[in-house]
């Protein structure tokens, strides 16, 4: 009777932070539902009562007995936390980089600055076109960090600086009649999160492909 009231709650609190996540998408963007009190004590009261099912079930049942109902629900848990935890930590500058000088400031979405840990310097930049009517198909830049020459930066291809934080091109800006490029403005963006939200679909995704067939 415990375990039916538990996974009723469980069924309940889910399909309550579903409703509220599509009522929230209906919102105006400027509202920031997201990170409303209503929406983020929601959230952190299914991460408790998920927590609370996991002990229960590993003191009941064990681990490996029950891997599958473990993984499933510990996925769900690591998704939710992660995505908590990332709403306040994950970042995103933005950074003019020129082939002039080397430089280490960026700016955050309130224009405050903000010292990056390594210094960019832009070496060289390509646009391919297409062989027949010449438009572009690519803008591609290469960058020099911290007086290393990386693998060139471009459209939907970033450079990986570590786990969690990239940089990507952006935009640019030609010069003259030449159209010659010597300014592009790049975007580092930090998710620190973002791999232990991966963890957890996984694992959640594992759960429950394993519980089907059972």
């Amino acid at each position: 009777m415990r375990a039916l009231r538990s996974q009723s709650m469980a069924c309940w609190l889910i399909g309550l932070t579903a409703a509220v996540c599509v009522a929230g998408g209906c919102m105006p963007a400027e509202w920031s539902f997201q990170s409303s009190p209503v929406f983020v004590a929601l959230l952190v009261a299914l991460v408790v009562h998920l927590s609370l099912v996991i002990i229960h079930r590993m003191k009941t049942k064990g681990v490996i007995s029950d891997w599958a109902f473990l993984a499933t629900h510990v996925g769900i848990w690591l998704a939710l936390v992660s995505g908590l935890a990332g709403a306040c930590l994950n970042e995103e500058l933005r950074v003019m980089v020129t082939n002039g000088y080397a430089t280490n400031e960026a700016f955050d979405c309130d224009y405050r600055t903000v010292r990056l840990p390594y210094s960019l310097r832009l070496k060289d930049f390509r646009i391919e076109r297409d062989a027949a009517d010449a438009t572009p198909t690519q803008y591609a830049a290469t960058v020099i960090i911290d007086g290393k020459e990386v693998t060139e930066v471009a459209v939907n291809a970033p450079h990986s600086m570590g786990l969690g934080e990239d940089i990507y091109l952006v935009d640019f800006n030609p010069e003259g009649s030449s159209g010659e490029v010597n300014t592009c403005l790049m975007m580092v963006e930090r998710q620190p999160m973002k791999y232990p939200m991966l963890a957890g679909l996984s694992l959640l995704l594992l759960g429950a492909m394993a519980r089907l067939k059972n």
